[in-house]
């Protein structure tokens, strides 16, 4: 798939096993992930082989959105990913083969990648009604989102 910005946007992520992006598919097209062979039309992400480019695991980001997923951040075994969606969720993905292993909507789209540091990760949002679309405004003014493990 493919989008304005590309295949892909937001940069990547790697753990020198893998390099992580996001999947882009703003229209919405069907294709193929692979290696699971499940089709979709929403957008996801993507591990590839950091020495050869062989996909790893790819999923379907299950916000249902055909607009990007999120940026990527990794560490630890966990590849973190937000949601640029209305309900803002952030996703933990096992980097060994792409389960999700917890969620949490924050209530807003999060257009920025998760910080990470100390066994924390952070998630701000506060985008300004001039920079984002009328239906993605902030709540309140600025949040910050904490997980710690």
């Amino acid at each position: 798939p493919s989008g304005l910005g590309g295949g892909g946007t937001w940069g990547a992520a790697t753990d020198e096993k893998n390099v992580y992006t996001n999947i882009v598919n703003t229209y919405g097209k069907n294709f193929t992930l692979v290696p699971s062979n499940n089709i979709t039309n929403n957008g996801g992400w993507v591990a590839m082989d950091a020495r050869g480019g062989k996909i790893q695991w790819s999923i379907s980001n299950p916000s249902n959105t055909t607009i990007i997923s999120g940026p990527v951040s990794v560490a630890n075994g966990v590849l973190f990913v937000a949601s640029p969606t209305k309900d803002g969720t952030i996703y933990a993905i096992n980097t060994e083969n792409g389960k999700i292993l917890w969620s949490y909507e924050i209530g807003i789209g999060v257009y920025a990648g998760v910080s990470i540091s100390d066994g924390c990760i952070y998630v701000g949002q506060g985008l300004s009604p001039i920079t984002a679309p009328a239906n993605y405004k902030p709540i309140g003014d600025i949040s910050l989102f904490a997980f710690c493990v």
